[in-house]
């Protein structure tokens, strides 16, 4: 669902209204009745530095999408699997977008974004790994082709929040002492929690939190599709931001599995007319079914339809893919061989498209355009390893590894 926050469709509006007013209520009810119970202790508050910190895991956390999805993409054999190759490429350029937006986010509050090349935690993660920020620890993502059940992990990272998820979550922070999200989206709200309240205590003041003077990337910098860049100057702009990544990859903060399922209900209808295109989630969902939502499907997974698509058939061969080895390093083959080379290769591609991003949400947004002849250099030298045989016979495969 690409409409922006500020889409003026009065269908959208008045159901988003209506869904967050009544999570709002639910979640304070709750939260009163732990609280009270001495289940949960009062949040500690929020700091700018935590703030900037956690921004910065937001964009790692969108980053790590990225090698697993492209992996998948680049596993598809030429000419075949059409559909799912496109639906897998809009989501990846989707990713890319949400990275920049987050540095856009810590740039106007006065941070500095790192792609790329971190000291200490690295920004790429070694695969397997979870997902960054403690979002849904459980999910391990590997780096591997595109197949059945590489596609069910795919819709297990989008997957919207809902109440069990996170109130399993809730009891898992409670026994560790570290907070755990149910979903991306629960991540997000957190962090739009605390730019709130932090804004809010500088508007008594007189100040604001958005202080940073950093040029941002607008829509003429980026090189990408889906969706429009959202430059970040106030409260406002941040919370377009954040529903736009949410909204984009879930549905809506807590929209789809907020309430038992009720024939009808308008909340459950995500797949009518004006809808223009589909959270990831339910993308991986066309992909998964191997079949398109019609418009009156239900997104609800209690609906006569399970939340599953049921219109025309998306033509899909597992087997017309390239199987490679499951989260390639570069150290699996000795060093001055042909095939380790070609890996350095990719790889030292990859990583002057991160510092690329890197440059561009750093001050100079007018780079970012050359990062398209890079992308394109890249996706040839990944399908190269995705052909020669490595360990076990099975293609070498892209292993995503930062180089200076």
């Amino acid at each position: 669902m690409s409409d922006s926050y500020n889409n003026t469709n009065p269908r959208r509006q008045k159901l988003n209204s209506r869904l967050k007013h009544q999570e709002q209520q639910a979640v304070t009810a709750k939260a009163g009745l732990l609280r009270a119970s001495g289940a949960i202790k009062k949040k500690k508050k929020p700091t700018l530095k935590k703030l900037k910190a956690n921004l910065q895991t937001a964009m790692k956390l969108e980053h790590s999408t990225i090698p697993p999805y492209l992996c998948a993409l680049y596993s598809i054999k030429e000419g075949k699997n059409l559909m799912a190759t496109e639906i897998i490429k809009s989501v990846v350029i989707e990713e890319m977008l949400h990275m920049v937006m987050v540095a856009n986010l810590i740039n106007a509050i006065g941070g500095k974004p790192v792609v790329g090349e971190v000291k200490g935690e690295p920004f790429i993660p070694s695969y397997p790994t979870p997902l960054p920020g403690n979002v849904d620890p459980s999910l391990i993502v590997n780096l591997t082709s595109m197949t059945k059940k590489q596609i069910r992990v795919f819709c297990k990272i989008e997957h919207p929040g809902d109440e069990e998820r996170e109130e399993r979550a809730k009891l898992r922070s409670i026994k560790d002492g570290e907070t755990e999200y149910a979903s991306i989206g629960d991540f997000y709200a957190a962090i739009l929690d605390d730019m709130e309240a932090l804004e809010e205590d500088a508007h008594k003041k007189g100040k604001t939190i958005f202080t940073g003077k950093t040029p941002q990337v607008t829509p003429e910098h980026y090189y990408g599709a889906g969706g429009s860049i959202i430059p970040v100057h106030n409260i406002d702009d941040a919370r377009a931001v954040i529903d736009e990544i949410v909204d984009q990859g879930e549905g809506s903060f807590g929209s789809i599995f907020a309430e038992p399922y009720k024939e009808g209900k308008e909340e459950y209808l995500w797949f009518g007319a004006d809808v223009e295109e589909y959270a990831h989630y339910f993308r991986f969902k066309e992909v998964q079914f191997g079949r398109f939502y019609k418009p009156t499907d239900s997104a609800h997974r209690d609906s006569p339809n399970r939340g599953r698509p049921t219109g025309e058939e998306i033509d899909i061969d597992w087997e017309e893919v390239y199987m490679m080895n499951d989260n390639p390093k570069m150290k699996d083959y000795p060093e001055g061989s042909e095939i380790r080379k070609k890996m350095y290769d990719f790889n030292k591609t990859y990583s002057n498209l991160l510092d690329n991003l890197n440059k561009g949400c750093n001050g100079k947004p007018e780079v970012l355009r050359e990062g398209i002849m890079i992308m394109f250099d890249m996706k040839y030298k990944a399908l190269e390893l995705m052909k020669i045989p490595g360990n076990n016979g099975l293609a070498v495969g892209p292993s995503f590894e930062y180089i200076k």
